[in-house]
């Protein structure tokens, strides 16, 4: 088993939820997600804005954004990450519906503010199926106009 970090960003938040980062299997390995890191920055309202993150399942990889190359978290592992990692989407997965994985965690967070979740022990880490193309997407949107930012933060997860 590896440890791995993979960036969240994205650029120009609007009222819409945009997914920042998105990990997903290849089929070959089983994803463990157990931390989240989020936060904004850039020019923010002269009024307190609020951001809203979301972290759902997704039933179709078709994003179209920035690959990215996790990270491993201990040098001595020596093998790269074969789940993929995407950021700065520019087209949006296909989501699944509620009950199913939709929403699965939603935080509010000031635009000043960042947050952190992180998985208490290995029963509360949500997981990624070894089966080609499903995935999380952490979505972000701001509901408060004037605020001009970008999303960033960062997702650690172990594959095994």
């Amino acid at each position: 088993m590896s440890n791995f970090a993979a960036p969240v960003l994205y650029n120009s938040v609007g009222s819409a939820l945009k997914t920042a980062g998105f990990l997903w299997s290849v089929g070959t390995h089983r994803a463990m997600l157990y931390e989240i890191e989020m936060g904004q920055m850039g020019t923010y309202a002269s009024t307190d804005a609020s951001m809203q993150w979301d972290l759902s399942r997704a039933a179709t990889p078709t994003l179209a954004g920035s690959t990215v190359a996790a990270s491993l978290l201990d040098i001595a592992d020596v093998t790269a990450a074969t789940c993929l990692f995407d950021n700065a989407a520019t087209a949006e997965p296909t989501y699944t519906t509620a009950g199913n994985g939709l929403s699965l965690k939603q935080w509010g967070i000031n635009q000043r503010g960042s947050y952190r979740w992180r998985a208490l022990d290995d029963g509360d880490n949500i997981l990624i199926p070894s089966t080609a193309g499903v995935g999380i997407g952490l979505r972000v949107s701001s509901v408060s106009g004037g605020f001009t930012a970008s999303a960033l933060g960062s997702i650690s997860f172990v594959e095994r």
